[in-house]
Order: C-alpha cells, then structure tokens, then sequence
C-alpha cells in the first residue's frame, strides 16, 4: 500500500512517501508560514522524484495538530 503522508500543524511543511510502513522518501520545507503556496509544489516534487502518479497513492494521511494523523 502506497501512502502519502502530509503534516502542516508546525512552522515546517512535510511531505513523505510510505510502502505500507517503509519510508521511501520525504519533502520538508521550513519556510515559515508559507505552507499554502508550497504544499502542492512539494508534494509534485516528491511524486515526479519516485515516479508516482497520483493514482499510485492508496491512503492520504493529513496531521490533525501535533502528534496525531488521521486516515482517510
């Protein structure tokens, strides 16, 4: 299973990928609170390096405050 996971709750914009619970690769951009002009661009970024369409991802994981991340 392929996951995108995002987490926004902090001064740091991260984007990972996941192969059920390996890393195969991760974004972070800490750049203040840019996060709605740099999220899409990474999480582009992060796809076109590992040559994953979209349609690859099997689960979206978005952060809900610290600590935490809900499935969808």
């Amino acid at each position: 299973m392929k996951i995108l996971a995002v987490d926004t709750s902090s001064s740091v914009c991260s984007t990972a990928l996941l192969e059920d619970s390996k890393l195969i690769d991760e974004n972070n951009l800490d750049n203040g609170k840019t996060h709605s002009e740099n999220l899409m661009p990474l999480i582009k970024e992060l796809l076109d390096r590992n040559n994953i369409n979209l349609s690859d991802i099997d689960l979206i994981a978005i952060s809900c405050g610290p600590r935490f991340f809900y499935w969808y």
